[in-house]
């Protein structure tokens, strides 16, 4: 018999269980949230953490027991949390989902946020931050002035002093950076004053700074009376107002209790046996010359000079805005800016002689933010091949030695088995996996790796590093990685480009010399 629910439940889980596509996880689930309590989901890749995160938000289905919330006093099913505005704001989650259909907005394909003119038709970050946008109203609905329209103004001032919003007010949403719209992500959902609220992967994309920052926000919202929850493949990462863990894997509860004891997290650090800068191993391969990118009035990169030569491997690093996506916009040919700097990629001044694409046949790319643009459905396998041809899909027929090609390089990365299965269906880890594979499909000359690791566990990031080692000690490519972590950089890496502010400051690494944080 299940024990009933206590007055200072907010959230109960009883014998539950939820739903993805046709199965059944987290079956018999029993976890009760109460008041005073913020919570830790943590657990590696794959394990069903942003599943379940979603389903405290009434996102996916419980298919067995029951989940409930109490609202104003009042036990509420989670599926009944749709009428009313209590009930509609009581959980509010911000997920993966969320950043994927910004980004969308922010550009409705990939090379869109570098042309001036797609530029202007993307909504401002204060027009986002109305109560009509955050609480998604009808703009032809006529409504009466809601009675607490002087709390919003007064939340939504706060919300933009705490999250430091103020210098992007009046940008437009396809110019932020990635940590830039996470930012102002965080910002709505804290604007549509959640009683709970539930964060996937917070963290995820986010500069030394701001992730400490982050952090302290986190812990006033704590102490505001807002209830969190969040998902994190890096416990270590939890501000200090998170009282209470829920370890998951396989998509099953493995425990849950106070934080202490929660066994604390080995991070990885891959700066161990790195390898000395040395001499010049070849012919310069990218060569930008004082370049600076402008819009408008807003300076992005001011004067840069970086030269990576063939065997040097990179890091970059800096602050989210510092101009790292700028940067990587002009190394693969996307950003027509470039014809007006001196940028030579592969001995070629930009605009006199190769095109983009003969260009891009020369280099391997990894983002995250592939993820936004892909095809939904697309096999492992497509995916893979889609990068001989630096497609988002593919639009073209390979031939039977490149389709081996990329059954090899999957293998490689023991990926194989998972040739045939759609990506969508595969975890976070493993998609990014099968995005490096694409990356190196091509044998590229140049590797640009972008924040690879990003939302990966332990287990993944060292996989990533491990492939990315071997690739440079084939001897072929060039490595170019961008990163918010240090601790996770490849034991390869041989020199540093850190931007601040739009300015460039390059080094070679020597062994024993850690890297200043952001």
């Amino acid at each position: 018999m299940s024990q009933p629910v206590s007055h200072s439940t907010l959230i109960s889980f009883r014998g539950a269980a939820v739903r993805s596509g046709d199965r059944s996880l987290f079956v018999g689930t029993d976890w009760d949230i109460h008041l005073g309590e913020h919570w830790g989901i943590v657990g590696p890749n794959g394990s069903g953490k942003s599943l379940l995160a979603a389903a405290l938000a009434g996102r996916v289905p419980v298919v067995q027991g029951t989940l409930i919330h109490r609202v104003e006093g009042e036990l509420v099913p989670a599926c009944d949390l749709g009428g009313g505005h209590a009930r509609r704001h009581h959980v509010v989650l911000l997920s993966q989902g969320d950043h994927t259909a910004l980004a969308t907005l922010r550009s409705g394909y990939h090379q869109a946020r570098w042309n001036a003119g797609e530029i202007q038709s993307s909504p401002r970050v204060d027009e986002l931050l109305t109560r009509h946008s955050v609480e998604a109203i009808n703009p032809f609905e006529v409504l009466p002035e809601p009675a607490d329209a002087g709390a919003f103004a007064q939340r939504q001032r706060e919300v933009i002093e705490v999250f430091r919003l103020t210098p992007l007010l009046h940008r437009r949403v396809n110019q932020l950076s990635d940590g830039e719209t996470r930012k102002l992500l965080l910002a709505r959902a804290t604007l549509r004053g959640p009683r709970v609220l539930v964060l996937d992967e917070p963290f995820a994309g986010l500069d030394v700074q701001f992730r400490a920052e982050l952090r302290g926000i986190l812990d006033s919202l704590a102490g505001s009376g807002v209830t969190l929850v969040l998902a994190t493949t890096r416990p270590d990462e939890l501000p200090a107002c998170i009282t209470h863990v829920l370890q998951v894997a396989e998509c099953q509860v493995q425990g849950q209790g106070p934080r202490a004891k929660l066994k604390p997290s080995r991070p990885v650090d891959r700066a161990a046996g790195r390898a000395r800068a040395g001499a010049a191993l070849g012919p310069a391969i990218v060569e930008l010359s004082s370049v600076s990118v402008r819009y408008g009035d807003v300076t992005i990169l001011d004067r840069v000079d970086f030269t990576v030569r063939q065997g040097e491997h990179w890091a970059v690093l800096g602050r989210n805005g510092a101009g790292k996506s700028t940067l990587l916009s002009l190394l693969l040919a996307d950003n027509p800016q470039a014809y007006a700097n001196q940028v030579r990629l592969f001995g070629q001044q930009r605009g006199t002689g190769d095109s983009i694409w003969e260009v891009k046949a020369r280099i391997g790319w990894m983002a995250p933010e592939l993820l936004v643009h892909y095809p939904a459905g697309w096999r492992c396998l497509e995916v893979v091949l889609s990068g001989f041809h630096s497609s988002l899909g593919l639009y073209r027929p390979c031939s039977a030695e490149q389709t081996e090609r990329g059954r090899q390089v999957l293998a490689s990365l023991q990926m194989d088995a998972l040739a045939e299965r759609p990506l969508c269906s595969l975890s976070q880890g493993q998609q990014r996996l099968v995005l490096l594979a694409r990356a190196l499909v091509g044998n590229p000359e140049l590797v640009i790796l972008d924040e690879p690791c990003q939302g990966l566990d332990a287990t993944f990031t060292a996989r990533v590093g491990g492939a990315v080692d071997r690739v440079a000690q084939d001897g072929r490519a060039s490595i170019i990685y961008v990163t918010h972590h240090e601790e996770e950089l490849p034991s390869c890496i041989t020199h540093v480009l850190r931007l601040e502010a739009g300015r460039a400051y390059a080094s070679a690494w020597t062994i024993g010399r850690p890297l200043r944080s952001d």
